[in-house]
């Protein structure tokens, strides 16, 4: 099989698993199972766009941007749903807040990703732009992390898990493409593999237990 033929199928997998995570995660929203952080999903709504448009400029291969892709699309579906049941229990009276509550702050990070649109478009730096909105994204994980590990009962742990596995599609993706830009497209998959599996792992007692005795004896040390 030649490398593109081969780059294209992980390419698709990685597709199709991050839709089937969003679509899971809009059935858990719905279930009530759900309470997504507002200022996380806001902030990756801006950032899936400036993603997306500056990692398609780098070749404009669909086997490596098809993942990007996918997040704009669900990310903008989540954030759609989410918007949809809360309008829905204001206008029932009910007193369902579907949005774990953030801070305003949470939302400053924004500019982050305005930052580096800017850079793209004043520079034409796709990758330099990519590299800024994607690393930054760290930050917008913290309001998730937080209310996860305080509330593990609004998230479920299998969607972030089949984002991982997306993200890993689309690593073997990149690198079966061969492309001369493979350093700098090998940092989206890799570093958002990183960023989603603490949210999995958060979902259980026994990791939330690790990561409360690391932070009692940081404090203690």
């Amino acid at each position: 099989m030649a490398p593109y033929d081969l780059a294209v199928i992980f390419g698709s997998t990685a597709f199709v698993l991050h839709v089937t995570g969003y679509l899971w995660y809009a059935t858990e929203i719905f279930r009530g199972n759900t309470r997504p952080n507002a200022a996380s999903w806001l902030m990756w709504l801006v950032g899936a766009w400036v993603e997306f448009s500056t990692f398609d400029a780098i070749d404009h291969h669909w086997s490596t941007s098809a993942l990007p892709l996918a997040c704009l699309i669900g990310v903008g579906v989540i954030f759609m749903v989410t918007m949809i049941m809360q309008i829905r229990s204001i206008l029932t009276h009910a007193a369902d807040v579907v949005y774990e509550q953030s801070d305003k702050k949470d939302y400053l990070l924004i500019a982050a990703d305005a930052g580096a649109y800017g850079l793209f478009l004043s520079t034409g730096a796709a990758a330099v732009a990519n590299w800024i909105a994607v690393g930054t994204t760290i930050f917008t994980f913290y309001p998730m992390w937080k209310t996860t590990y305080r509330n593990p009962s609004n998230e479920q742990p299998w969607p972030w898990f089949i984002w991982c596995a997306a993200y890993a599609c689309m690593f073997l993706a990149v690198a079966a493409e061969r492309s001369p830009e493979m350093f700098a497209q090998s940092f989206y998959p890799i570093f958002y593999f990183c960023l989603h599996l603490p949210v999995a792992l958060l979902c259980f007692s026994w990791f939330r237990n690790k990561v409360k005795m690391t932070l009692t004896t940081l404090r203690v040390a």
